[in-house]
């Protein structure tokens, strides 16, 4: 169960800073040239002109804040004089009004507004990572934009949280391959870069090579922003945010809509919200290089990134229906443009052979086979299995053979480590299915490299069910009362199981030594 702390919360109302505040007693705004700092019975002229040259040189050094300040007392002395629609009108869009803390409160309001609808329709996880050495899980709360740590090894919460200003509208986040506890969070600013530090005082584990656990004890962190291009001057001094003043970032050029790290954990690749070209950070130096392939208009936003197991390729989706393939030594691409429509979701197989993916609003999981070694893009797209809407029966029924509707457009696919399995999350596209099961398949990837057997490459196993599952009765009439008259009563095998919670996000751990891990977040919060 996701703990107290990540229920929905109220915004705080927030104070905006007065003139006496942003100009206080440190201000150089405030000091005079020439004004002796220390007493005057021991000065001198010679110490009085070193004083002079050291203000003028703090001055140089400091005209920006000078020039800032001089703007903001300019700008509040002639808002004071105008009424209040005027005022809201004219420097409504000035930063450093107060007509302007007004219009930002305004959007963050809203904003905080659509994030809880967004939570109450989607359910509050946002987005799941798992470690790839360790038995730690990071969980994005949707609605207050804050990543939680949940450390299966200890069974507890971490009691650290990790939140900051400029980490808005989480839309996804991986950990950094061999190198301890860093975790990036792609949002509206760019790449939030957390490096996590354990305290000095923390327990040795149980296993002598093993790390302390998080759970268990207090850790420090501290938050880098990678956001490329820089985000604008107004937002590029952290030190000038007061503790209550909140900023709403609106979406840029530089906001992530996915983000994935190399094996090594050397780079790491991020797509845009706005635009569809990719940018490979050096994590260590904190450079972008841009690949400029695709549009750069939204219209060819990228949707989703993935590096494949051994670092050789890259394949990114993107808003238009373009599918590009990448190999990473001289990252030249390959693009597919005859897609029926954006993909989706996509699973890389551990050889790094072949990738299943799906599209919006089909049915078909696709599949992509390589037929040469890398840095080669000969490879060929194929449909490796079409799941339909239809009726199946269930086993357990109270009531006898009781017939649910499955099926439908795929929405998120994941395959276990071992790439026996693939399992598959369906869309909300039907009023008659029931989106809470998942469908598992046995993957036998080498189908895919022979002649006419690439339909046999996904076998049907199971289902997988969600909480409650079986405790709601079916919708529909149920007694003589709720049927209109002439009206015959449904049969039973015609019923529908509706109403669960439905899954949001689904994910294999990468490292579990007893076999596969499949990891779930419902919509209600499971």
């Amino acid at each position: 169960m996701i703990p107290e702390t990540m229920q929905l919360r109220k915004p705080v109302q927030s104070s905006n800073l007065g003139l006496n505040e942003m100009l206080n007693s440190d201000s150089i705004f405030l000091k005079s040239a020439g004004e002796p700092t220390t007493s005057g019975n021991g000065s001198t002229a010679l110490s009085t002109v070193a004083e002079n040259i050291i203000w003028l040189w703090n001055a140089k050094e400091n005209a920006s804040d000078i020039l800032h300040q001089l703007r903001t007392r300019a700008l509040l002395a002639a808002e004071g004089w105008l009424p209040s629609p005027v005022a809201s009108a004219v420097f409504g869009m000035i930063p450093g009004t107060v007509s302007a803390a007004k219009a930002d409160e305004a959007k963050f309001k809203d904003a905080e507004g659509k994030r809880n609808m967004l939570a109450m329709s989607e359910g509050p996880i946002g987005c799941i990572a798992w470690h790839p050495h360790r038995s730690l899980i990071a969980i994005a709360h949707r609605a207050t934009d804050t990543v939680f740590i949940y450390d299966m090894a200890s069974d507890t919460w971490c009691c650290n949280v990790l939140q900051n200003t400029y980490m808005q509208g989480i839309t996804c986040m991986a950990w950094q391959p061999n190198c301890g506890y860093t975790l990036a969070v792609g949002c509206t600013t760019g790449v939030c870069l957390w490096n996590i530090i354990p305290s000095a005082n923390a327990q040795p584990s149980a296993e002598p090579l093993s790390a302390p656990s998080l759970g268990t004890m207090q850790f420090s962190s501290w938050m880098t922003l990678m956001a490329f291009p820089p985000l604008r001057d107004q937002h590029r001094h952290p030190a000038r945010l007061s503790s209550t003043e909140r900023t709403v970032f609106c979406r840029t050029s530089a906001s992530v809509s996915s983000l994935a790290f190399s094996p090594s954990g050397q780079w790491l690749v991020t797509g845009h919200q706005s635009h569809g070209h990719l940018t490979v950070w050096d994590v260590s130096l904190g450079t972008a290089t841009p690949l400029k392939r695709s549009g750069s208009t939204s219209s060819s936003a990228t949707l989703q990134v993935g590096i494949s197991p051994d670092g050789r390729y890259l394949v990114s989706t993107h808003a238009n229906g373009h599918l590009r393939l990448w190999e990473t030594e001289s990252w030249s691409s390959r693009v597919w443009s005859d897609l029926p429509a954006a993909g989706s979701q996509f699973a890389w197989s551990p050889d790094s052979r072949s990738l299943f993916f799906a599209v919006a609003g089909a049915s078909a999981i696709y599949a992509l086979a390589l037929f040469k070694p890398a840095p080669s893009l000969d490879a060929e797209i194929t449909i490796a299995s079409s799941f339909e809407p239809h009726a199946t029966a269930t086993l357990d029924s109270e009531e006898g053979s009781e017939r649910i509707r499955v099926g439908g457009a795929v929405k998120s696919l994941a395959m276990d480590p071992k790439g026996q399995r693939l399992v598959v999350g369906f869309d909300d596209d039907s009023a008659s299915s029931d989106i809470s099961l998942l469908a598992v398949y046995l993957v036998s990837t080498e189908a895919l490299f022979r002649a006419g057997s690439s339909n046999c490459a996904l076998m049907p196993l199971g289902y997988v069910r969600g909480p409650n599952w079986g405790k709601q009765r079916p919708r529909g009439p149920e007694g003589p009362a709720d049927l209109a008259e002439g009206q015959e009563k449904p049969s039973k095998k015609k019923r529908v199981r509706l109403g669960l919670p439905v899954p949001s996000w689904i994910g294999f751990a990468p490292n579990f030594g007893p076999g596969a891990l499949l990891t779930v977040a419902w919509a209600n919060g499971k």
